[in-house]
C-alpha cells in the first residue's frame, strides 16, 4: 500500500488537498474556494467545473508531487450532477441543500407508498432525495435528462470521472439519494424507477461500489493537467459524511462524533438500520452488514457565518469571545436557515429569534445563535442514542473555537472529546477506508489517524438553565411550524 496519498474532499464550500503519509500525518494541504448560486425558491447549485479547477489549482498549490503514490477522493454527497457521454456536465450541479423538489417529494408515497420506500431505500424521502430532483428535471428541464449519460451522485464522483475516465459513485454516497436499495446495494429496480414515473432515468445511475475501491489510474491527461505521474492508483473512498464517520474513531461500532462544519450531524456506526420518523437516516458503512445512523443539521456553523456577516463580519474568534462574554442567554435562536432534516425534515423551517426585546444588543445576538445551534445538536443527538452517551467527539472546522466546544459540553451534559487536525478529518477518513478495502489493514479501528487534542468537561454552573432553555427550544418549532408553511 501506498506510502504517501494525495487526498481530496470536495466540499460544499471549497475542495481541500493533502499530502499525508501511510499513517494519517498531513505532510502539508492546500484548499481552494468556489461559490454557489442560490435562488428563491429553495435553488441551490454549484458549477461541477469550478470543483475541477480547484482540485488542479490546489495541485499546483502543493508544489512538487512526483513521490504521490496513491490518490483518495471524498466529497460532498446526494448532488444531482449530469454529465453527457464524454463527461462534461449538462447543467449546474444541483445541491443536496436544494429543496425546490418539495411537491415532487410529497407526491413520492402516493405513487410507491411511504412504508415501500422506506423498506427500499432505508429511508423517507425529501425534496432533498434525487428521486424528487430527477421528477423535478423530467417536470422542467427534460432536455438535460435526454442530454445526459450519467447521474453522479457527489462531488468525488465527478472527480474521479476526470481522472480516470470511469463513472462511478460509492455506496455511502449512494445511499443518501434515494437511487439505491439498501438491502442489496445496488440500483433501484427499472420497476421501481417506472413506478414513479422514471422510467428512463434509471440508465443514468452509475456503477456502485463500497467505499475504498480502487476506480482506475489516473490518465495521462488528467496527469498533465494536474502535475502528477499518469498511472497512479484513483481511489474512490465514502461520501463525506462516510469518510468523516471513519476519520474520527468511530468506524467500528459505538463511538458518537458531531461534526461542526457548515453543515453538521451527529453519527455512529451501528449493524442495523435507524428507527424512522425522526429524522435520524441510515447510510451504508463502507463495510458489509453495517451502517452508519445520522442526525443531520442542514445549517449548523452557516449560522455564525451568516450572524457574522449581518454585522458586518469580522474576526470569527472575536465574535465568538464577545458573545460567550455575555451571561447565559434568555433569548432563544432557531437555527433552520435553509429548513431542517433532523430530527424533523422540514423544507420550510426557517430561522427565528424568540424572545427578542429592546434591550438586546449585537453580542447577545451572536451568543443566542452560537446557542441555538448547541441546543440543535442536543435535539439530534436525543433522536439519534435515545439511551446514555457517556463521550461526544467533536470534530469539524468549528472546533477551532474551543469556547463554543465548551458549549457543547455545558448544554448536552458530556464530556466532548476534540478531535485534533480536524480540517482533515475526511482525508484521513478516505485513506483509511482504502487502506481497510485493499487490506493493508484489518479494520477501521486505527487511533494514529484519529489522535484527540483535548477533553472538555461540562460545567455545571449553568445546568439548570441551559436544560430550562432547551425545553423551551424543543417547543419552539412545533409552535412556529404552521407559520413556516404559510410563509412559504
Amino acid at each position: 500500500m501506498a506510502n504517501l496519498w494525495l487526498a481530496f474532499d470536495i466540499g460544499t464550500t471549497g475542495a481541500k488537498a493533502a499530502l499525508i503519509d501511510g499513517a494519517g500525518q498531513v505532510v502539508r494541504s492546500a484548499t481552494r474556494q468556489y461559490s454557489t448560486h442560490t435562488a428563491t425558491g429553495g435553488v441551490m447549485e454549484q458549477d461541477a467545473g469550478d470543483w475541477w479547477r480547484a482540485v488542479r489549482e490546489t495541485c499546483r498549490a502543493l508544489g512538487a508531487l512526483d513521490e504521490v503514490d496513491a490518490i483518495a477522493l471524498t466529497g460532498q454527497m446526494q448532488d444531482a450532477i449530469l454529465v453527457n457521454a464524454a463527461g462534461d456536465p449538462v447543467r449546474p450541479v444541483i445541491l443536496y441543500s436544494d429543496t425546490r423538489a418539495h411537491a415532487e417529494a410529497a407526491r413520492l408515497p402516493d405513487q410507491l407508498g411511504a412504508a415501500r420506500i422506506r423498506e427500499l431505500t432505508g429511508n423517507d424521502q425529501d425534496a432533498g432525495s434525487l428521486l424528487a430532483k430527477l421528477a423535478w428535471l423530467q417536470a422542467h428541464e427534460p432536455a438535460a435528462l435526454e442530454a445526459s449519460r450519467w447521474l453522479l451522485l457527489g462531488a468525488a464522483d465527478f472527480v474521479a470521472l476526470n481522472m480516470t475516465g470511469a463513472a462511478t459513485t460509492d455506496t455511502t454516497t449512494a445511499s443518501t439519494t434515494g437511487l439505491m436499495n439498501l438491502a442489496t446495494r445496488t440500483a433501484l429496480d427499472d420497476s421501481v424507477f417506472a413506478a414513479l414515473g422514471l422510467r428512463d432515468c434509471a440508465r443514468l445511475v452509475p456503477p456502485i461500489t463500497p467505499g475504498g475501491h480502487r476506480v482506475g489510474a489516473l490518465t495521462s491527461a488528467a496527469a498533465e493537467t494536474l502535475g502528477l505521474p499518469a498511472g497512479i492508483p484513483v481511489y474512490h473512498g465514502p461520501g463525506d459524511a462516510g469518510a468523516t464517520t471513519i476519520g474520527a474513531g468511530s468506524g467500528e461500532p459505538g463511538a458518537v462524533y458531531a461534526y461542526l462544519g457548515t453543515s453538521g450531524w451527529i453519527a455512529f456506526t451501528a449493524t442495523e438500520r435507524a428507527q424512522p420518523g425522526q429524522g435520524v437516516i441510515t447510510l451504508a458503512h463502507p463495510a458489509p452488514g453495517r451502517t452508519i445512523q445520522v442526525a443531520p443539521l442542514l445549517t449548523a456553523g452557516g449560522n455564525l457565518d451568516w450572524v457574522r456577516d449581518l454585522f458586518g463580519g469580522g474576526d470569527y474568534d472575536t465574535v465568538i469571545a464577545r458573545a460567550l462574554d455575555r451571561a447565559p442567554s434568555r433569548l432563544l435562536y432557531l437555527p433552520y436557515l435553509s429548513g431542517e432534516r433532523a430530527p424533523f425534515s422540514d423544507p420550510h423551517a426557517r430561522g427565528a429569534f424568540v424572545g427578542l426585546g429592546a434591550s438586546a444588543t449585537r453580542d447577545d445576538l451572536c451568543r443566542a445563535v452560537l446557542e441555538g445551534v448547541v441546543y440543535a445538536y442536543r435535539h439530534a443527538l436525543d433522536a439519534l442514542i435515545p439511551g446514555a452517551t457517556t463521550t461526544l467527539t467533536l470534530t469539524g472546522g468549528g472546533t477551532r473555537s474551543r469556547r463554543w466546544c465548551q458549549l457543547f459540553a455545558d448544554v448536552t451534559h458530556l464530556p466532548v472529546a476534540i478531535q485534533a487536525d480536524p480540517e482533515n478529518v475526511g482525508v484521513r477518513g478516505a485513506i483509511l477506508c482504502a487502506q481497510v478495502a485493499h487490506g493493508a489493514r484489518a479494520s477501521y479501528a486505527a487511533p494514529e489517524f484519529f489522535p484527540i487534542e483535548a477533553t472538555l468537561q461540562p460545567d455545571p454552573a449553568h445546568a439548570e438553565h441551559f436544560d430550562r432553555q432547551y425545553r423551551a427550544f424543543r417547543e419552539a418549532y412545533p409552535a412556529l411550524k404552521p407559520i413556516f408553511a404559510q410563509l412559504a
